[in-house]
């Protein structure tokens, strides 16, 4: 079969040489309806593990059917977790091991993998080895976002002007440089794009007025918004939930209370039941963020009587009225959500945990903690952290240098702590003259994240309180790179004096 894209060769074996060359466990016995490639798929969580042994033991060893669309509505799944790895290298497996024919749309979604897994100039030289003849205008698309979400604004302009001049426009690739316009900051460039689209005959869409509102909420520009919606006005379809609840936040910001509301009841009327924990939980963020209390309330109560509610809209409700200091009826959903679930999010638990140290309810706080554990759930480490970062500002540093310590010991590798209460554990060991703890807590953190010169800085002052020799520990500083400068020389004065 002829190679259409010889890149991809390469990108697997890279992809290959990066994981761990041990296979995933084996999976246990399942029932027969439970078991799916989908679900052999999703029990390999952690990504630095390969998932060719999985789909080899699935497709070969077992002589399981396997087809394209299935390999695709994985991928998209996969995506969707943020699994980017994983999804490049299933997509890289389907047309390699099982030869299904490349389209242009799974090039699409592979250029923004590649973009995202081994960064802008793999994704580049690898549209540059395509065929002319699979570099359909989704995949010059596809990379133009590439450009886009890097930044790289210069690159995306000339990309841009040449998918003009190959005739390949249409409103997506004016979405994307009026995004990149506005997360850089240049707003004047939006509206010249919009200008030129709407000169081009091109029709807006969904993206498109959301875009445009949201520079106009953002600039405070009540008559541009007014103008885009009676723009819209004769096709309905473009003005969305999304849309409206820009605009109620833009009212809202300005003060409109009245207008607010309606637009509020507007966007409600087009949330279609599919998205509609997407699109409740986005207007019980923005009514808390607005301050408009009695409408986090009714919105929660539309919410409930229209979609079956879940952890993450329970997530949303007290992320809400904590944002409104509002900790008793947080505490509240809490408990209500805690009644209807037998799966137990240890997030929930976290999130109300912030409210209480946030309001120093450190006893709370505690007891939350410690009636999880009584029920059998499981901390995370960042759960120990926030509860020491409590303790902290409580006042209570033996309690929080204890946690910070707790935290670092039991976390799994991929969490990369704050390094606020590492710093205060480490000023109070100084003060204790412990250079011993210092330099645990030091290796626990070395074993998630390097250290940063701040940490160093921390330990080299342990160091010279407590006058131990500190040679040894600027050669370990230098070996991670970090040179002496004016901070590590005022602290080496100390020693001197």
């Amino acid at each position: 079969m002829q190679r259409l894209l010889p890149p991809r060769r390469s990108l697997l074996r890279r992809l290959s040489s990066a994981a761990e060359a041990s296979s995933p466990p084996s999976h246990p016995p399942q029932s027969p309806l439970a078991d799916s490639l989908y679900h052999r798929v999703a029990a390999v969580a952690i990504p630095r593990l390969q998932l060719t042994p999985v789909l080899e033991q699935w497709a070969f060893a077992e002589d399981r059917p396997v087809e394209k669309h299935e390999l695709q509505a994985i991928i998209k799944k996969l995506i969707r977790l943020r699994r980017f790895s994983h999804a490049l290298e299933m997509s890289m497996w389907m047309t390699d091991r099982r030869y299904f024919p490349l389209k242009p749309g799974d090039v699409a979604y592979r250029l923004e993998l590649i973009s995202k897994v081994h960064g802008l100039k793999s994704a580049v030289e690898y549209f540059g080895g395509l065929s002319k003849e699979i570099k359909k205008s989704q995949c010059y698309g596809s990379l133009l976002k590439c450009y886009a979400e890097a930044k790289f604004v210069e690159e995306a302009e000339k990309f841009f002007g040449e998918m003009q001049e190959m005739g390949m426009m249409s409103s997506y690739p004016y979405n994307v440089m009026m995004k990149l316009y506005w997360e850089t900051g240049q707003v004047e460039k939006v509206r010249t794009m919009y200008r030129a689209m709407e000169e081009s005959g091109i029709k807006p869409d969904l993206f498109t007025i959301d875009i445009l509102l949201t520079v106009y909420k953002a600039s405070g520009d009540l008559e541009g918004i007014e103008e885009v919606l009676e723009k819209a006005k004769p096709r309905e379809n473009l003005v969305g939930w999304h849309s409206y609840a820009i605009v109620a936040s833009a009212f809202m910001k300005a003060g409109l209370q009245g207008k607010a509301l309606q637009a509020l009841q507007e966007s409600e009327k087009r949330i279609d039941p599919k998205n509609g924990r997407v699109a409740y939980g986005f207007l019980l963020s923005m009514c808390a963020d607005s301050g408009m209390r009695s409408e986090v309330d009714r919105i929660w109560d539309v919410y409930k009587s229209k979609v079956p509610t879940c952890n993450s809209m329970y997530m949303c409700r007290i992320s809400a009225l904590l944002k409104m200091n509002d900790t008793d009826e947080a505490e509240k959903a809490f408990r209500e959500w805690e009644s209807r679930f037998v799966h137990h999010d240890f997030r929930l638990i976290n999130l109300l945990l912030n409210g209480y140290c946030a309001e120093g309810l450190m006893e709370k706080a505690e007891a939350l903690v410690d009636e999880a554990i009584t029920k059998g759930r499981m901390p995370y480490a960042n759960t120990w952290y926030k509860l020491a970062a409590g303790f902290f500002k409580d006042g209570q540093v033996l309690k929080a240098v204890d946690l910070t310590r707790k935290a670092l010991a039991s976390a799994t590798s991929g969490w990369e702590p704050d390094l606020t209460n590492v710093l205060m554990s480490l000023d109070h060991f100084m003060e204790q003259k412990n250079v011993e703890a210092a330099e645990e807590m030091a290796s626990l953190l070395r074993s998630l994240v390097p250290l940063t010169r701040d940490v160093y800085h921390s330990l080299l002052k342990t160091y010279v309180h407590a006058g131990m020799p500190v040679s040894d520990l600027l050669d370990r500083m230098n070996e991670d790179g970090f040179e002496a400068d004016q901070e590590t020389d005022r602290i080496l004065a100390r020693l001197c004096k």
